[in-house]
């Protein structure tokens, strides 16, 4: 399955020449990760890492960047979960106008709990929600 989430390119994610400046493409594929938590998942990321105390960093980034995008465009970010490991989770996110893909990015994101620093296991109420979204 693929979450999906219109997003519109503001002057603030865009360099002088008014186009998105590459650092801002992280900063909204990390939104989407957070919106896919809440809408895809139904499971409140703020709670997952204020309560529970679980972290979610990028340990393996791949971007490529294929077409410019300007200020004022409505764009699909959108990711698809490729591989659930027992404390990994690896992502294939891109970016597309109009079936014309834009962006394409290759995550890798291991649980840790935030108190030891350590790998942890997926949790499996987080774990059932992953799988049942990867098949669909």
């Amino acid at each position: 399955m693929t979450f999906i989430k219109p997003y519109i390119i503001r002057l603030s994610h865009c360099d002088p020449t008014g186009y998105v400046f590459y650092p801002h493409y992280f900063h909204i594929f990390n939104a989407l990760v957070e919106d896919w938590f809440y809408e895809g998942l139904e499971i409140a990321f703020d709670k997952l890492l204020m309560e529970r105390h679980l972290a979610l960093p990028s340990v393996k980034l791949e971007t490529t960047f294929l077409k410019p995008t300007r200020m004022g465009e409505t764009v699909d970010f959108w990711l698809t979960v490729t591989h659930l490991g027992r404390s990994s989770i690896r992502f294939t996110m891109g970016v597309d106008k109009d079936g014309d893909s834009r962006v394409r990015m290759h995550r890798v994101v291991v649980c840790v709990d935030q108190r030891t620093g350590k790998a942890v296991p997926v949790p499996n109420d987080l774990r059932e929600k992953i799988q049942a979204f990867m098949l669909g």
